[in-house]
């Protein structure tokens, strides 16, 4: 028997239409802190003081900047060049170190003291990080402060999603979970703009750092989550926002609390049996579902950031690239929606990989005097990367039973993030040989695709019998 809170939420009402807005807005101001060391350290040419001829020489003691297109960057900072280049690439993998670590602690913490509290707080994070990074003295201080960023960054897109899927119903969740992602691609665009109007890596920090602050007014413009307060046993703080809700949509606030409270009174939680994680191990079926989704969710992880970086390197205006190819995600994204309507899982999620491979080595082919040729190529493999990530979080949802999904996809989460933490290094290399690592890697996972079971049109399973009869049924 469904609760009342999932049979009111069933069906969008104008409640949600406020609440998608609030929360979908939330996702600009965070998301430019995954994607801004693009602009805080983008490629610099310098030549030594004293020097003839040549650029970037090494070693050199005294570097003379080409500050045309950036006055400030963290390479002229920190003066990170020759045996000290490394630290860029570094700088970008302790941020995704940090996005891991918010991941799993704020998740913790949003199941214990609630989604919107948890979420508020990772974001006073971002915003005191973020402005603390501009005055940071040394390049060790601010990997540090950028790590801790990222953790905030981390904690507020786990809890932020998680909140939103709890005011969902099944019916529209999918697309909910779809659409999740334009304002994403929104931000990616606009951080091109911030980044043209701000060509200073500390006037751009702290314009980027600032505004993140106001996501913490969700905490006084929406309510939190009523099905964490009835897990938590807050029943009567629950009466209280379903009331208010109701009241919101023009529904009778006292019909909503008598139904819950008479469905509650009644409420028993029935005794599940807990299945280990690890016991995934003892079943083929589940280790091989577990091993090809983990591959996939580390190449969408290293795809997607990886080739974004990829474009912000390539030669020509990093401005244009970028913005472009934040562009092309959007009817990417959108598209998603129909076809996750359409398609089965699996061939989304083998064809988009497959498709992006193939388009990340075609880029590496394509010669360089053909610059925006290689740039609009480069754009439509990362839209792909991005379809794929869209299609992985859900598909990684429905392949596990109920008693160890959450494990799972945080363990998958892990991975993903991973992924990302190895993207910068990956780029670090020549344009031919890290292009050829994210293509090769994005076809093997779709290989690692055929294996999986399909999940379209079934209910979730809640057994691990029922996960692997999954792959059974035609």
């Amino acid at each position: 028997m469904s609760s009342p809170i999932e049979n009111y939420f069933a069906k969008i009402k104008r409640y949600h239409y406020y609440f998608f807005v609030l929360v979908y807005s939330t996702k600009l101001p965070v998301f430019w802190h995954v994607l801004s060391l693009i602009f805080i350290s983008p490629p610099m040419e310098y030549t030594c003081k004293g020097a003839t001829e040549g650029v970037n020489q090494c070693p050199c003691a005294e570097p003379v900047w080409n500050r045309s297109v950036f006055t400030e960057t963290l390479q002229t900072k920190y003066t990170l060049i020759c045996d000290k280049k490394w630290m860029v690439s570094f700088t970008q993998s302790m941020l995704y170190v940090g996005t891991l670590i918010g991941a799993l602690t704020f998740g913790i913490l949003s199941d214990k003291y609630g989604r919107l509290t948890t979420f508020c707080a990772s974001c006073f994070v971002i915003t005191v990080a973020g402005i603390l990074v501009v005055f940071m003295p040394s390049a060790a201080t601010f990997i540090v402060m950028r790590t801790i960023e990222g953790w905030g960054v981390g904690g507020s897109i786990v809890t932020i999603y998680v909140f939103l899927v709890e005011f969902c119903g099944p019916s529209y969740r999918e697309m909910v979970t779809a659409l999740f992602h334009v304002p994403i691609n929104i931000s990616h665009c606009c951080l091109a703009g911030m980044s043209y109007l701000f060509r200073n890596c500390d006037h751009f920090q702290m314009v980027l750092s600032i505004p993140v602050i106001l996501c913490c007014l969700l905490y006084w413009l929406t309510y939190e989550s009523p099905k964490w307060l009835v897990d938590n046993q807050q029943y009567d703080r629950a009466f209280l926002v379903m009331q208010k809700i109701a009241k919101f949509n023009g529904d009778n606030p006292d019909t909503m609390k008598s139904e819950m409270q008479s469905f509650y009174s009644a409420y028993h939680r029935s005794q599940v049996v807990r299945i280990s994680f690890w016991q995934i191990f003892h079943h083929r079926r589940l280790t091989i579902n577990l091993c090809c989704m983990a591959y996939v969710y580390f190449t969408c992880g290293m795809g997607y950031y990886g080739v974004s970086q990829y474009i912000g390197k390539m030669s020509g205006d990093i401005h244009k690239n970028v913005a472009i190819s934040g562009a092309l995600l959007i009817p990417g994204t959108v598209a998603s929606v129909f076809l996750l309507k359409s398609l089965g899982r699996r061939t989304f999620l083998m064809s988009t990989t497959f498709i992006s491979g193939v388009l990340m080595i075609v880029v590496i082919l394509i010669p360089k005097h053909m610059q925006s040729m290689r740039v609009l190529v480069a754009c439509i493999c990362n839209c792909f990367f991005f379809m794929s990530f869209i299609i992985v979080f859900l598909y990684g949802v429905e392949l596990f039973p109920t008693t160890i999904r959450n494990s799972v996809l945080g363990f998958l989460s892990v991975v993903s993030r991973l992924g990302q933490i190895a993207a910068p290094p990956i780029n670090a290399f020549p344009e031919e040989v890290s292009g050829a690592i994210f293509g090769a890697m994005a076809i093997l996972g779709s290989v690692l695709c055929i294996p999986l079971p399909e999940t379209k049109n079934r209910a979730l399973p809640d057994t691990l019998a029922e996960t692997e009869n999954l792959s059974n049924k035609k």
